[in-house]
């Protein structure tokens, strides 16, 4: 199951994205866009969106959890399915969602990703900044792995940790998806891997990329190196099994 989001300034461009997922070799079960009830009160989508119904799209309206309505609200309601993750402001080549599953039939206890970070430590042990985790390549699956969701991620039922499925856990992580699922992932004990053997960053829509909820990333540089420090105060036991890992590797 694909499951993205979107909001009132990106949604006349969203079926672009739409078409890409929906014109895939692999067929996807369903294809379901998340639209929060409080940015679409009456329902109404332009008629670009309407016409994607008819060829297998599905709208549902939920709260609106920001980025996480992506993933939150599909993991609920099917959880026995792979979820596939996706951004509303990509151009997918038509064999994504096909690397995703091959790579997931040889590494079926991953999360799958074909973009990712590799979570690093200085020499004293410290988690180094967030903008210096260097970007990987295919490699052993690992906890240090961290996916990029931009460019779509392969979730396999049960891989997350439950606090991924709580609302108030989630809230207060509102706008770091990416950092908030790596932790549910590593609280599980889910290792991810990229499926791509050098570092695959996808095509943008263009005239999305003035507006958007990274920019509630960058305006503050150091927005995500304080949501990881809160993440590792209420999940400690994330830091010692990375760290573990990490010195595995040296």
């Amino acid at each position: 199951i694909v499951s993205l989001t979107s909001f009132p300034d990106r949604i006349n461009t969203v079926w672009i994205t739409i078409s890409t997922l929906l014109n895939q070799t692999l067929k996807p079960k369903k294809i379901i866009l998340w639209l929060a009830e409080n940015e679409f009160p009456t329902h109404q989508v332009p008629k670009s969106l309407e016409r994607m119904k008819k060829r297998g799209l599905e709208i549902r309206f939920c709260d609106d959890l920001k980025p996480h309505k992506k993933y939150f609200f599909a993991m609920n309601e099917f959880p026995e399915n792979i979820i596939v993750t996706a951004d509303d402001d990509i151009f997918y080549p038509e064999n994504n969602l096909e690397k995703l599953e091959n790579e997931y039939k040889k590494n079926k206890n991953s999360v799958i990703c074909h973009w990712s970070h590799k979570i690093g430590f200085d020499q004293r042990g410290d988690f180094l900044p967030y903008n210096d985790w260097k970007t990987n390549d295919k490699e052993l699956s690992c906890l240090c792995t961290i996916p990029i969701g931009c460019n779509s991620v392969l979730y396999p039922p049960g891989c997350l940790y439950y606090d991924a499925l709580s609302k108030c856990k989630v809230l207060k992580y509102v706008y770091t998806d990416d950092l908030w699922l790596k932790c549910m992932e590593i609280m599980n004990g889910t290792p991810a891997r990229n499926c791509n053997e050098t570092p695959l960053i996808y095509f943008n829509i263009i005239t999305t990329q003035f507006t958007g909820l990274w920019k509630n990333n960058t305006e503050n540089l150091n927005r995500n190196d304080t949501a990881w420090k809160q993440l590792m105060k209420d999940y400690p036991e994330v830091r010692k099994r990375l760290y573990a890992e990490y010195m595995e590797q040296l």
